[in-house]
């Protein structure tokens, strides 16, 4: 007699089949908007890069929106943990951490491709992504700025160091050296200008 529901032949629970056909889907996403943006990619063209039918895509992400949601947390969480967010790292360590963070990128240039691109769109309020980009830049701001104010009250930097000025250029040249990376094939020094920039930030306002 054959059973009413066949065994799952891998012995795998279907909740582990189901995380790894999101992991699929946001893989397939991820590389297809850093390639074309949000706008140049359709919910079709996903479902065909993960090998799933469109149906099944909107089983699991119902919107664009959702999945362009779903890719942008997952780059936030890798980003966390390569940097130690949220650790035992402080002050001027935290800031220096984030050199490490571009040297890791340098291996990652579908990740710096796609928040390059969603950048690019999201400085439009009609963006989906526009809220997740002034939050991504507002909390990266804030962790610089409290990171330069333990800097401070470690006795490292003087009091007068311009903790926002100082928070703002970091961002800004965290993200302005990663459109010359993938712009230039010639340009392979990102880590390492950022990581002047750093030092001559800390030489400035040290104690």
């Amino acid at each position: 007699m054959t059973p009413r529901h066949p065994q799952r032949s891998s012995g795998r629970p279907r909740g582990a089949d189901s995380a790894a056909r999101r992991t699929e889907i946001l893989d397939a996403a991820e590389e297809l908007f850093s390639e074309d943006g949000y706008r140049g990619v359709s919910m079709s063209m996903i479902a065909r890069a993960a090998g799933i039918s469109q149906t099944g895509l909107v089983h699991h992400f119902p919107t664009k929106d959702d999945l362009l949601g779903a890719v942008l947390d997952r780059r936030d969480e890798r980003d966390s943990l390569q940097t130690n967010l949220g650790g035992s790292l402080r002050g001027w360590d935290l800031i220096r951490a984030f050199v490490d963070l571009a040297r890791h990128n340098e291996a990652q240039p579908t990740m710096v491709r796609l928040y390059a691109s969603v950048s690019r769109e999201a400085v439009t309020e009609s963006h989906p992504a526009s809220a997740w980009l002034l939050r991504h830049h507002a909390a990266t701001r804030r962790l610089l700025e409290d990171a330069v104010h333990q800097a401070v009250d470690d006795g490292d930097l003087r009091p007068e160091a311009p903790a926002a000025s100082i928070a703002r250029l970091l961002v800004a040249a965290m993200d302005g050296l990663q459109v010359q990376w993938l712009s230039d094939p010639q340009y392979t020094a990102m880590a390492e200008d950022f990581a002047a920039l750093t030092d001559a930030l800390y030489a400035r306002w040290r104690r």
